[in-house]
């Protein structure tokens, strides 16, 4: 028995010897390897201090670009009111210039206006009847004072002289006016009758032809009034 128990012993011995041994042993190559763990751990360290450092730098960035866009969007706004408003006062220029195109344009065709009074004038008791002939050919008489669709009007018509017969228009449209006086009924046995007559239009006045007739029925020019496209008159 005793013999027994002691086999036992020797065998717990071995292997506490063997289990201390690998102990040690493991902890020599640990007390070794524990300088590269720990140079591995600094490293790691200064690469996430690094990365660290490198997205601050990034989103610094990223925010001055924000902010660069936001001002470069500012600026695009305040040009596009500004391109808005240069626009508006090119259109409302233009307008105004239009406006005053036109008030020339009017301006003008008042100034290419011109009146005509024309009158005749004879000192006996014979009848003398004012003629006038427009540029269209319409013809203005004491049978025809006005005329439908033609400006102008025979405003005095005297049958019993001494008198005066009076034409008038007011805005006297370009073209040829012939003026002829007639003598309509004798009245007076002092022959010739002479007839004398004026033009007053925008610019001046002009004396008309002087004409003599001696018979019923007889027909003498006095004048032709010519008005250009710019209002002026010429007489002869």
């Amino acid at each position: 028995m005793r013999r027994r128990n002691r086999e036992i012993n020797i065998f717990s011995l071995s292997m506490l010897d063997v289990i201390s041994g690998a102990m040690a042993a493991f902890l020599i190559i640990m007390v070794v390897l524990m300088p590269y763990y720990r140079k591995e751990h600094i490293d790691y360290q200064a690469i996430i201090a690094e990365l660290q450092a490198q997205l601050a730098q990034a989103q610094q960035q990223a925010q001055a670009a924000e902010e660069a866009a936001r001002a470069a969007q500012s600026a695009a706004a305040d040009a596009a009111e500004q391109v808005r408003a240069a626009q508006a006062a090119a259109a409302a220029a233009n307008a105004q210039a239009q406006q005053q195109r036109e008030r020339a344009e009017g301006l003008a065709r008042e100034l290419a206006k011109t009146f005509l009074v024309l009158y005749v004038r004879w000192n006996t008791r014979d009848d003398i009847d004012l003629h006038v002939i427009d540029p269209s050919g319409a013809e203005f008489n004491f049978q025809r004072k006005t005329i439908s669709g033609r400006p102008g009007e025979l405003s005095e018509d005297t049958t019993n002289g001494p008198g005066t017969e009076v034409w008038e228009i007011r805005d006297a449209p370009p073209g040829e006016y012939r003026v002829f006086a007639r003598l309509y009924a004798v009245k007076d046995s002092a022959k010739p009758v002479t007839i004398q007559g004026r033009v007053f239009h925008r610019d001046d006045s002009h004396a008309l032809n002087a004409a003599q007739l001696r018979t019923a029925g007889e027909t003498a020019s006095v004048a032709t009034i010519v008005v250009d496209a710019q209002g002026r008159v010429s007489v002869r």
